[in-house]
């Protein structure tokens, strides 16, 4: 085999191993995004009614996401809260006011209802809720995004490893073939060349000595 035909299936194994991983991958980043749960990351966890908190931003940033349990409706959820600059956005409610406009991305038994945004570090904002809240760093979210993204990408990607690593290796082992079919002819003409020059080397004998 030569360095062509080596180079050639080396790079088809590679990729060939390259797409599956990136397959395995993929896969396991979806699933760990898609498994996620509020509870994973919890920054503040608070009963209806008023409660308080100070916000520390390390590792969470200036801005909180706010969920609750799937079984409350979204006009029914109400949230207040006092303290710095902070301010309540919630999400707007689907037309019959049971989910938030953005359920659809919201892992299982969650619904994410809004964000409260400008928290200052050290804070202490007082927040007033109507119902259970659980407050998840936005940053935790954006993170659980980009794992998504990427596992899809993964995965995508990886069929087309997959597909030019066989590629590659087909043509390597076409090469690998052809290369053996060319060293058995050559083989055959040198073993005829010499039985030639055996057959020149008898004749010569032969008219010598007559």
């Amino acid at each position: 085999m030569n360095t062509g035909t080596k180079v050639t299936v080396g790079i088809g194994a590679f990729m060939l191993i390259g797409g599956i991983l990136a397959t395995v991958m993929g896969a396991g980043a979806i699933g760990g995004a898609e498994d996620w749960r509020p509870t994973d990351d919890i920054f503040w966890e608070g009963e209806s009614g008023t409660d308080s908190f100070v916000h520390v931003k390390e590792g969470v940033g200036t801005d909180l996401v706010v969920f609750v349990t799937d079984d409350i409706r979204c006009d029914d959820f109400t949230l207040e809260i006092e303290g710095g600059m902070a301010s309540w956005e919630q999400d707007r409610c689907v037309e019959d006011g049971k989910l938030p406009s953005g359920y659809g991305d919201d892992p299982e038994g969650w619904l994410h209802l809004g964000t409260i945004k400008g928290l200052e570090d050290g804070v202490e904002y007082t927040i007033t809720t109507s119902h259970d809240v659980v407050l998840v760093g936005w940053e935790v979210i954006e993170g659980l995004f980009g794992d998504f993204l990427g596992g899809l990408a993964a995965i995508c990607g990886g069929p087309t490893f997959l597909c030019c690593g066989l590629i590659f290796l087909l043509i390597g082992i076409v090469m690998a073939l052809t290369q053996k079919g060319n060293e058995k002819t050559e083989t055959r003409i040198e073993i005829n060349q010499e039985i030639d020059s055996v057959k020149g080397d008898k004749n010569w004998y032969d008219d010598g000595s007559s």
